[in-house]
């Protein structure tokens, strides 16, 4: 167990919550999806922020969020947002 100052002082850092990052860890991809079947899309953007935050780059693909965010055109959903952001900062 994280004692409470730690638990804040990472996610104040990561901008994440740690048990769904732990989540994402410890089950696998189709686990995650079934045990959340209308947040499909909300996985996929937390799974795409926990890697990023295990390759060290969160802050870069959040930047890439933010300027493909202000050009998105038409019904692109979130997630494919977070997808593209995470391959052009690798």
């Amino acid at each position: 167990m994280l004692r409470d100052t730690d638990y804040m002082k990472i996610a104040e850092e990561y901008s994440t919550s740690i048990g769904v990052a732990t989540m994402i860890n410890y089950m696998e991809r189709v686990d995650v999806i079934k045990k959340n079947k209308l947040l499909v899309d909300d996985s996929t953007i937390n799974e795409v922020v926990a890697m990023a935050v295990e390759d060290g780059i969160y802050q870069k693909v959040i930047r890439k969020v933010y300027e493909l965010q202000r050009g998105r055109r038409g019904r692109i959903k979130d997630s494919t947002i977070y997808k593209r952001a995470y391959q052009l900062c690798k």
